[in-house]
């Protein structure tokens, strides 16, 4: 078996991974990476052609660059039925940017190859290559990939988490033995507040923001995010207006019709149905003018009916911007984390309103990675390589599994080919 990193190596983003499996010759992910000015890089193309393809999840840094391929080749791509809903909605919305080498006709070849697998369910390509997907605990509908061929079995997390959440169960990968693991490294060198800790401290600011007269606004991710958030709210019995907005109205839909995705489904539809729904320009500005919370894409500030909101709100020191995404450098949102101000008529101007960051990450944080390489380490002694994290982190993190673990540990560059 061999293992080809084209993308997602000592950086996040862009993921993107070739494994020629027996026979086969297999394509897990492919996606995007936005830099700093905000345009798109793909992962180095495959190295043959591909026999089948997997989608682990809808996030475009995994998913983003599939159509790319689909311009000009024909393979099966596996993906979960939620998955499939949720880039027909995001591909729409990367097109917009219209920063991209293909269009809607890509995206019609990508949607049209899809075949659909749930979790738990195996297939056999060229009768010599099994395949089986996990859940991954990251979002609705995503998963792990668990491969064997030649005698071999090598497990790609992709972005995994194994905490319960609102909306999720977690990942559990305990009872596997493998040769080889694919893992993401993103937050190998931070360990993330305790869930429960950390809403417990979201609602507290959420009351007195509310019984202060402010208003709250939520910056969310489209999917999982903002569902996840809309779920804490209604658990904790808010006696305010609930106000959705931005295209997580959409995949909010495309939720709902997926039960069997989501950890408590009567919550999620309960959250959901409490709420408003922003129909048009009037219920964005009636959302701001009493106390209640509003939650709208972007997760990051950068586009989406957030800019609106950002511009009415932040005057007043009695509104709150509470931040559940994770920011990354360069964007409106992790610019006001860091200086308090925000891009308004044209210039950057002061955000009076309180601006705080709650740690809601859908990834397994150091503790969780170091469970999951101790758990695997019982059954087998797999090499592992390190993806999905920035140099540093991948390179101090390899040292540490070595140390901990006495296993042989790697962290690829794109483009670097390793034989198992």
């Amino acid at each position: 078996m061999q293992i080809t990193f084209l993308g997602g190596c000592q950086a996040v983003g862009g993921s993107g991974i070739f494994v020629n499996a027996g026979e086969s010759r297999i394509l897990a992910d492919y996606g995007i990476y936005m830099n700093r000015r905000n345009e798109p890089k793909f992962p180095l193309p495959p190295p043959e052609e591909v026999d089948a393809a997997f989608m682990t999840h809808a996030h475009l840094d995994h998913s983003g660059a599939f159509p790319k391929l689909y311009a000009s080749d024909d393979f099966p791509l596996y993906l979960t039925p939620p998955t499939y809903d949720f880039i027909n909605l995001l591909y729409d919305d990367m097109f917009r940017l219209q920063r991209f080498p293909f269009g809607k006709e890509e995206k019609r070849k990508t949607l049209k190859n899809s075949v659909p697998i749930n979790y738990g369910e195996n297939i056999s390509l060229n009768h010599d290559c099994k395949v089986t997907f996990l859940n991954a605990g990251h979002i609705p509908g995503s998963y792990s990939l668990l491969i064997e061929a030649e005698g071999k079995r090598l497990l790609y997390t992709s972005d995994f988490n194994t905490i319960k959440t609102q909306l999720l169960e977690g990942a559990n990968f305990g009872h596997l033995k493998l040769d080889a693991l694919i893992l993401e490294s993103t937050y190998a060198h931070e360990i993330h507040p305790n869930r429960a800790t950390t809403e417990k401290q979201f609602i507290s600011t959420v009351n007195k923001t509310l019984q202060d007269g402010g208003t709250v606004l939520v910056p969310a991710f489209a999917v999982a995010r903002s569902q996840e958030i809309l779920c804490l709210l209604h658990k904790n019995l808010m006696d305010y207006p609930v106000t959705l907005d931005g295209m997580a109205r959409g995949a909010s839909r495309i939720m709902t019709q997926y039960p069997d995705y989501v950890r408590d489904y009567e919550l999620l539809l309960k959250s959901l149905s409490s709420c408003h729904w922003v129909k048009d320009s009037r219920d964005r500005v009636n959302a701001i003018f009493s106390p209640g919370i509003i939650v709208s894409t972007a997760g990051m500030l950068q586009g989406g009916p957030i800019d609106h909101y950002v511009n009415l709100l932040a005057e007043e020191p009695n509104n709150a911007v509470l931040l559940v995404s994770f920011q990354v450098p360069g964007t409106p949102g992790r610019t006001l984390l860091e200086t308090g101000q925000y891009p308004m008529g044209g210039k950057m101007s002061k955000v009076n309103s309180l601006v705080k960051y709650f740690n809601f990450s859908s990834h397994s944080d150091r503790t969780q990675l170091f469970n999951t390489i101790e758990s695997l380490k019982h059954n087998s002694n797999p090499t592992v390589f390190l993806v999905h994290g920035e140099k540093t982190v991948c390179t101090t993190f390899r040292e540490e599994v070595e140390e901990e673990f006495k296993l042989e540990t790697f962290c690829p560059k794109n483009g670097e080919a390793f034989i198992i």
